[in-house]
């Protein structure tokens, strides 16, 4: 298995891999509409994303993002279905937290679906219920607040706010 550090610099395929764990993860695997899942992606942002291949497919991902001086965010972390299960999301946290540390963060946040907070606490992490999840995504923070409540439900899960320091 191999990781591929994405950024705005690297080969096509890359994009296409992370997009096509999405794809399976979240729209099949989790009935999200795929409008919804790739609406608020922003072409000109400067992405960094982790892709994991293995056997020459592509098999999880993951996005990192700086929202604030020394604190990195992992967000949508996705396996592909038949891979679920199998210790690789361990392993894809384990190297997006390396590249964070390698850049001098050291304050890492997750906003993760209520149902997989018991696998970000295996790695380390701990709920804060004192962080809104928005205050990190700056697409829902144009929302009203009657706007993301209902949106929070609207998939059948809630989100929480985990944190670590690394």
């Amino acid at each position: 298995m191999e990781f591929y550090r994405v950024t705005k610099d690297s080969p096509n395929w890359h994009f296409k891999a992370y997009d096509y764990v999405r794809t399976d993860a979240f729209c099949f695997g989790q009935n999200i509409k795929i409008e919804t899942e790739f609406s608020h992606d922003d072409p000109d942002e400067e992405i960094q994303a982790i892709v994991a291949i293995d056997d020459h497919k592509p098999i999880a991902g993951l996005r990192i993002t700086y929202p604030a001086p020394n604190i990195g965010r992992i967000g949508r972390v996705c396996v592909v279905r038949e891979r679920q299960k199998s210790g690789i999301g361990k392993q894809l946290i384990a190297e997006a937290e390396k590249w964070i540390f390698e850049t001098g963060v050291t304050h890492v946040v997750i906003t993760a679906q209520d149902r997989a907070a018991g696998f970000y606490e295996k790695c380390g992490y701990t709920i804060n219920p004192n962080i809104d999840p928005d205050i990190f995504d700056p697409h829902k923070l144009t929302l009203s607040p009657e706007e993301r409540i209902k949106r929070r439900g609207a998939n059948g899960f809630v989100c929480v706010t985990m944190e670590k320091d690394l």
